[in-house]
């Protein structure tokens, strides 16, 4: 089996692991479900359970591929490998910095509120992977989380902290 089989099977068998613990561990004991939920789609451990689902079914589909699919021998070149991780480094260092604004954005909450939080959140992430048309920027940044919002209050009936600005509205 060659490097990249390794990777692969190693990856899907890990990533089906961590969906079935989700779905069978995680997801049961940690997401409260109220008994007033009418709407599947509205309950809260919706997303969560298709996106472990998805996770599952994708590591599966990994998992046939790593199998199935022949790799030509020989492909896999020292050099070849030292520039693909040059070339990923940035792309990593791009997601870690959105995972650090991910966790600012989450601790943010309780202060500022999801919309306000949102309305700083979706402008800096736009700009810092590269979209510059402001005629895009601004609008989507303030109507996307404004209308969420009243959707999530008038339509699913499901109140969404606004911190500081609780008074305003």
């Amino acid at each position: 089996m060659t490097n990249k089989k390794t990777k692969d099977l190693i990856t899907a068998i890990l990533f089906i692991v961590l969906g079935l613990t989700a779905i069978f561990a995680l997801i049961p004991s940690g997401v409260i479900v109220p008994g007033s939920v009418q709407i599947s789609a509205l309950s809260p451990d919706f997303w969560p359970y298709t996106i472990a689902w998805g996770v599952v079914i994708s590591s599966c589909f990994l998992l046939l591929e790593t199998f199935t699919l022949k790799v030509p021998e020989g492909d896999e070149d020292a050099s070849e490998d030292a520039e693909y991780k040059l070339a990923t480094l940035q792309a990593t260092l791009r997601i870690v910095i959105l995972i650090f604004a991910l966790f600012l954005f989450y601790f943010a909450l309780t202060t500022v509120g999801i919309v306000a939080g949102s309305i700083v959140l979706m402008p800096a992430m736009m700009l810092y992977f590269g979209e510059r048309q402001w005629k895009y920027i601004i609008p989507l940044s303030i109507l996307i989380p404004i209308g969420l919002y009243q959707f999530f209050l008038h339509v699913a009936g499901i109140p969404m902290p606004l911190g500081i600005f609780e008074t305003l509205l």
